[in-house]
């Protein structure tokens, strides 16, 4: 008797796995291949790969015969079942589907080797069940919404999922009703809940998911527009995605605050909750999770603000709770702590953002280093995160982390980088100084303190080492004033 315990797979590229691609080696290994049980017939007079595999394994046509009966019966008894236990992503097709469209639908989701995503099963049962090509409707946002093109791959087949992936999260946030089941919050942005998001969204018919994804579309255009406000222009200066999720899904909570000053209240908030969690650790595990309490947080405040322009400060969401997730002191940038360089970590990025925020100065050209700019910058790879302390400067004096510290950087354009070069800081500020044309000090110490720097402990004088020290407690100083501002609801 052939009992079946488990399924396992092999990869016809490994050594095992070819071996065992012959019949004779898998039938003393007592496996047998889950591709042979594909014929339709109990017909023993029609014996197609069954009785074929069978034969090759035995060395009798009486032992092929005993096989080939238990196979069959595995196939026919036990086949549903072996199959269905498997962890197998699946796509359920209405029962009038055509068989044109089935096909398209699966060759859509196979059009690569890489693994099928979550977002390729949603991508077929919405062509399925709703007629819908997300594919296509992602590409025409994108080419009509040129913001996209700053935060997502620039490939189409990369971007598609991308935009995909994160109009789902933000979907699975507003969710609230499906198959009659309400959702008053709606569901934390997970993979498993993607399907759930996507009937949401057709819940009352095609013509409503369709307007839903629209606004979908408008939601994630509106919470972009706010990242890059707050030092988040690109992808590369956007410290962490998780907030730019929520932000999307409570749009329509911000919309529905009609009095200004109301609207100023609940944009604190927002912005509050925005610098809090590029600042602090609180989506560094359980993201999804975290994200989706602080979600439901929010619309409750964002629900009193509507009705009396204010929240009780005990039903702010965990993430404004300062004991479990810390703001970083000025001890916490210290020298000592290694603090990542710009576009690296969490807090490297959330440091140059603070800066960022406050549109300062290119110091050499004098140009406002917007969104827009380091947007049009970073496109024309004209982009340089300028290392304040050279490395030259600093070589014999520091090591690697301490000259990279996230507090020895800024942002400026490239052509007013390269005019710097290597020198110490006193030395290149004087050099633009005397430029013909050239900026009066006064101007220059403006352009430097807009980013958060301090002009005077770049001019002093004494070694290296002392200089250095001074530079990066001072700006630490600096930056800790401003995120006490920024985190403040």
């Amino acid at each position: 008797n052939m009992a079946v315990k488990k399924v396992e797979f092999y990869s016809t590229n490994s050594v095992k796995g070819r071996a065992i691609g012959e019949p004779k080696t898998a039938y003393e290994k007592n496996l047998v291949p889950i591709d042979i049980l594909e014929e339709a017939t109990k017909d023993h007079r029609i014996r197609g790969k069954i009785w074929h595999w069978c034969k090759a394994a035995c060395d009798n046509g009486v032992d092929a015969e005993k096989i080939y009966d238990m196979v069959m019966a595995i196939k026919f008894d036990l086949g549903l079942k072996l199959l269905t236990d498997r962890e197998l992503h699946y796509c359920l097709l209405p029962p009038d589907t055509r068989t044109d469209v089935a096909i398209k639908i699966f060759v859509e989701t196979n059009r690569s080797s890489a693994t099928v995503r979550m977002f390729d099963i949603v991508v077929a049962v919405a062509q399925g069940k709703y007629y819908e090509d997300l594919r296509k409707r992602i590409l025409r946002f994108q080419n009509s919404t040129p913001v996209i093109a700053h935060y997502f791959d620039r490939d189409e087949q990369k971007m598609i999922p991308q935009v995909g992936e994160w109009l789902l999260k933000v979907a699975c946030l507003k969710v609230r009703k499906v198959s009659g089941q309400e959702y008053k919050d709606g569901l934390a942005p997970k993979e498993g809940n993607y399907r759930n998001a996507l009937h949401g969204l057709f819940e009352g018919g095609r013509n409503c998911g369709l307007e839903r994804f629209e606004k979908l579309q408008k939601d994630l255009k509106a919470a972009l527009d706010i990242a890059g406000q707050h030092g988040g222009a690109t992808r590369r200066t956007l410290p962490g995605w998780p907030p730019v999720h929520v932000i999307a899904a409570l749009q329509d909570d911000l919309r529905a605050i009609g009095r200004p000053a109301w609207r100023g209240t609940a944009n604190q908030l927002i912005s509050a909750y925005l610098w809090r969690s590029f600042l602090t650790d609180r989506y560094q595990s359980q993201a999804n999770d975290r994200l989706h309490d602080d979600f439901r947080g929010l619309r409750k405040c964002l629900k009193g603000i509507k009705t009396s322009g204010s929240y009780p400060s005990h039903e702010l969401p965990p993430i404004f709770d300062s004991k479990d997730h810390p703001i970083p002191t000025t001890s916490d940038l210290d020298i000592k702590n290694p603090l990542q360089w710009i576009g690296r970590g969490r807090l490297g990025p959330a440091i140059a953002a603070v800066a960022m925020q406050k549109t300062p100065k290119d110091w050499v050209l004098g140009d406002r280093l917007d969104a827009n700019t380091i947007r049009d910058l970073e496109d024309r790879r004209k982009l340089d995160r300028h290392h304040i302390f050279s490395n030259d400067f600093l070589g014999d004096h520091f090591g690697k982390k301490e000259i990279d510290h996230g507090l020895n950087g800024v942002l400026l354009s490239k052509e007013g980088n390269l005019s710097l070069g290597r020198k110490a800081p006193d030395v290149y500020l004087k050099k633009i100084l005397d430029q013909p044309q050239g900026p009066s000090e006064e101007v220059l110490r403006d352009r430097v303190e807009s980013h958060l720097v301090p002009y005077d402990a770049l001019m002093s004088q004494g070694s290296p080492k002392s200089r250095y020290k001074r530079f990066i407690r001072e700006r630490a100083k600096l930056i800790t004033v401003e995120i006490k501002r920024l985190v403040k609801p």
